[in-house]
């Protein structure tokens, strides 16, 4: 029916009229954030001039406009360098790379993997693949190649850098870094500490991030093209931050370890080891941040297929958080016959509601959160709603990117047997919809911004 969509088994799964424009609308916002398009569309090089620019924004006149439109002669610079830090981050950096041809010096990527276009391989740009969520030697192997490559430019050089998220793992420096980053990560995280609070303890246990790749670069004019994953849009906390400057200290760091950790001889040795970030303005008056992409790109532009389609929608939120199994259910209220809700945003999953003795199932947020909605099975019926959650860069922590679910999932589920709530216990919303054929998969071809919501309540 439709050729090159991001969403894999489209045709599949479209089997009504209401699936199929859920469907439609949540393609729309995937290919708002297609790496290779957003690279090729927003960065354009025209003789001597780059020109980064943004259609949409140039068009309303607002969301730092300022910062689009910004003009730079190459001809200013000796040397040019691309370097890509985070998820997207290899094949944004290398289509750039493409796009400045004989120009570019060097180049180099960390990501989560190889970029699939086995054609965009160039001679002078090396790839790294490395781990995530946490990090290992692959990482500080890599991250020591970039620092290599910029700690001796000077000031004619330009560098052009795409930091993405997952950019605060796959950046790490030495095995102290390694070491502490593991314990954190662990530790923190399993006594409730937020991506905030995880964040100020990353930057000041690190050379590389809060700031510290600036110092590294400088005095070269630096470009950073900031790719959000963070609720809010924080681009100090988008991969820890490595070219903003940073606002907290190596006080509140220690202030966080204390929190959530209990006093012994690890958390003494942590609070130890705790480095003050850059504090220098020096080494950021030639670098610019941009916020290149975010949730905002993906659900504008599913907000304007909806209206494509004669469609009322409403966007309820770009921030929406909260315990994934909840995420649609309370969003129901909201719908209207006839009406689309949008969201974006990043949900939870509280595996301490696994009950004893019962083994953690195959799953992720935004299968949860279909599975959530299933297991409320008279809400769905009763509103006579499709709904969908999926994640923007295709990889909902498992190989599916989400899921979709109606009154066909329930009809599929009860002549299966399959009781919703047994797998909502062992967080085993995989399987569940793997047996209903309601899994999303998708090209992993898209930035990593958002998980992104849909439902539509027939009139």
């Amino acid at each position: 029916m439709k050729n090159n969509l991001h969403i894999k088994n489209f045709e599949e799964l479209a089997t009504n009229p209401l699936r199929e424009k859920a469907l439609l609308i949540a393609e729309a916002g995937l290919n708002a954030i297609d790496i290779e398009k957003a690279v090729d569309s927003r960065i354009k090089i025209e003789g001597d001039i780059l020109e980064f620019h943004h259609p949409a924004y140039e068009k309303k006149g607002d969301y730092a406009s300022w910062l689009w439109g910004m003009k730079i002669n190459l001809k200013d610079f000796k040397r040019i360098f691309v370097v890509g830090i985070g998820k997207g981050s290899a094949l944004a950096s290398i289509v750039l790379a493409q796009k400045l041809g004989d120009r570019l010096t060097q180049g180099i990527a960390i990501d989560v993997k190889e970029p699939n276009f086995q054609t965009l391989k160039l001679s002078n740009f090396k790839t790294f693949v490395g781990t995530h969520p946490l990090p290992s030697k692959q990482n500080i192997k890599a991250t020591k190649e970039i620092i290599k490559l910029v700690e001796d430019l000077n000031e004619d050089d330009l560098l052009i850098n795409f930091i993405c998220g997952g950019g605060s793992a796959l950046a790490c420096a030495s095995e102290k870094e390694l070491e502490e980053a593991a314990v954190i990560f662990k530790e923190l995280t399993a006594n409730g500490a937020d991506i905030k609070e995880m964040n100020i303890v990353r930057k000041h246990i690190s050379e590389f991030k809060g700031g510290g790749f600036a110092k590294i670069a400088y005095p070269a004019k630096v470009i950073s093209l900031i790719v959000s994953d963070v609720i809010g849009n924080d681009m100090s906390t988008v991969a820890s931050g490595p070219t903003v400057f940073d606002m907290t200290t190596k006080e509140e760091a220690e202030n966080v370890l204390k929190k959530y950790l209990r006093e012994s001889a690890s958390r003494s040795a942590l609070i130890r080891g705790l480095v003050e970030t850059p504090k220098d303005q020096r080494y950021f008056k030639k670098i610019k941040n941009i916020l290149f992409v975010c949730n905002n790109d993906a659900v504008l532009a599913m907000e304007e297929k909806a209206k494509e389609m004669e469609l009322s929608s409403r966007i309820f939120s770009l921030s929406y958080e909260g315990e994934a199994k909840e995420a649609l259910v309370k969003l129901v209220d909201e719908i209207w016959p006839g009406g689309v809700l949008l969201v974006a945003g990043e949900t939870t999953v509280k595996l301490v509601n696994l009950k004893s003795g019962k083994k953690i199932g195959k799953g992720s947020r935004n299968q949860e959160a279909a599975l959530g909605l299933i297991s409320n099975s008279q809400l769905l019926i009763s509103n006579n709603i499709v709904a969908l959650a999926l994640a923007s860069d295709g990889h909902d922590n498992n190989e599916a990117a989400g899921a979709i679910v109606d009154s066909e999932t329930l009809e599929k589920a009860e002549k299966l047997k399959l009781e919703p709530e047994k797998f909502l216990e062992t967080h085993d919303s995989f399987h569940f919809f793997e047996k209903t054929n309601d899994l999303i998969f998708a090209e992993q071809k898209s930035f990593n911004v958002a998980d992104l919501m849909v439902i539509i309540k027939e009139k």
